[in-house]
């Protein structure tokens, strides 16, 4: 391989490498608490986890070569999902909903955005869990970013302040 070629192509790993630290840089600060997780070898080269159940979820996060993220939150509260969702997409944006989200009651909501391929479904639980799950593949990290942040914001609002005494 010629050397121009070969500088080139360093030069483009050292800018993805740069890449994808920013990606997990900006994930980590859209959701507390998520941080590194060993990756298995079957899976994309970052995996981030958390385990927060009954604040913002237990799962993970893998970002791809692309700098594509795939979330799997579980035992995220409805409401926090409700909340997060209906703020970044507006009201009735996933298939199956006419209303905001919060009234649309237990069930899987989908949508596929057409422009990026991100292929997004929410459950809200039923009404004996409260809590759902955020599953989305081959999001752009700042929509996934976008979206972390809202359930980080939605569960801060969410949750009451301690009493002062």
């Amino acid at each position: 391989m010629k050397p121009t070629v070969m500088q080139a192509l360093e030069e483009w790993k050292d800018a993805s490498d740069q890449l994808q630290e920013c990606a997990v840089n900006a994930l980590c600060l859209a959701l507390p608490g998520l941080g590194p997780h060993p990756t298995p070898s079957y899976c994309c080269p970052v995996t981030l986890s958390i385990n927060k159940p009954g604040e913002v979820g237990d799962g993970r996060i893998c970002v791809d070569d692309d700098t594509r993220a795939t979330i799997e939150l579980d035992d995220v509260p409805n409401d926090v999902i409700a909340e997060a969702v209906d703020a970044v997409f507006g009201i009735g944006w996933f298939d199956q909903t006419e209303g905001p989200l919060e009234d649309e009651g237990p069930g899987t909501y989908n949508y596929d955005d057409e422009q990026t391929g991100a292929e997004y479904e929410v459950v809200l639980g039923d009404n004996d869990t409260h809590t759902g799950r955020v599953h989305i593949s081959y999001v752009p990290v700042p929509y996934a970013a976008e979206l972390l942040d809202a359930i980080t914001t939605a569960r801060e609002r969410q949750t009451p302040e301690p009493a002062s005494g």
